[in-house]
């Protein structure tokens, strides 16, 4: 798929994570902006590891910051922290650790089924010329990913507590602002 495809990548990564209950995806960074998972895509899910080459703390916090200000996109802030404060979200940060390209792997009960290979951009249009490429590999491939991100999860740093804290802080400086009740309690 590219930048055109239709579904784009975004409607594909939710039809392959309403299907599956494990998820594990390496990226190059965290993009708050561009998460809007929805409660149905979520709902099978009973882990979600993230793994990240870059993790800035000022970039999280502003990005929370501008989810918390929009009406819009406040609810996609509640369902991240959602996930991180029941432990299904996890985070780490693998600076040393090199991936190319950014890829997910997708798991049911009986094991590894897909992998998403190539650039992970949520948002559209794509702003950059294209093309953005991607690619969907089945449970052979799944497989062998899902063991590369294992080893590369496994000499990572921790850092879901610090992003959890960073977002929790920065929706609560959003309800002060906005002089009401926190709306992510």
């Amino acid at each position: 798929m590219d930048e055109r495809s239709t579904p784009n990548f975004r409607g594909f990564f939710g039809m392959l994570l309403s299907d599956s209950s494990v998820v594990e995806v390496a990226i190059l960074r965290i993009r708050l902006a561009a998460v809007d998972l929805t409660s149905r895509e979520l709902g099978s899910i009973t882990r979600f590891r993230v793994l990240v080459a870059e993790a800035n703390a000022q970039t999280v916090e502003e990005e929370a910051y501008a989810l918390i200000m929009d009406p819009e996109k406040r609810e996609n802030l509640r369902r991240v922290l959602n996930l991180l404060r029941a432990g299904i979200l996890e985070i780490r940060s693998a600076p040393l650790g090199g991936w190319s390209p950014d890829f997910s792997v997708f798991s049911d009960n009986d094991g590894p089924t897909n992998l998403l290979m190539g650039l992970h951009w949520f948002h559209r249009p794509f702003p950059h010329r294209g093309p953005a490429w991607a690619a969907r590999f089945g449970p052979e491939e799944a497989k062998r990913a899902q063991r590369r991100f294992r080893r590369l999860w496994d000499g990572a740093h921790e850092i879901g507590p610090a992003v959890q804290e960073l977002m929790e802080r920065t929706a609560l400086r959003g309800s002060h602002r906005k002089r009401g009740p926190s709306s992510l309690a």
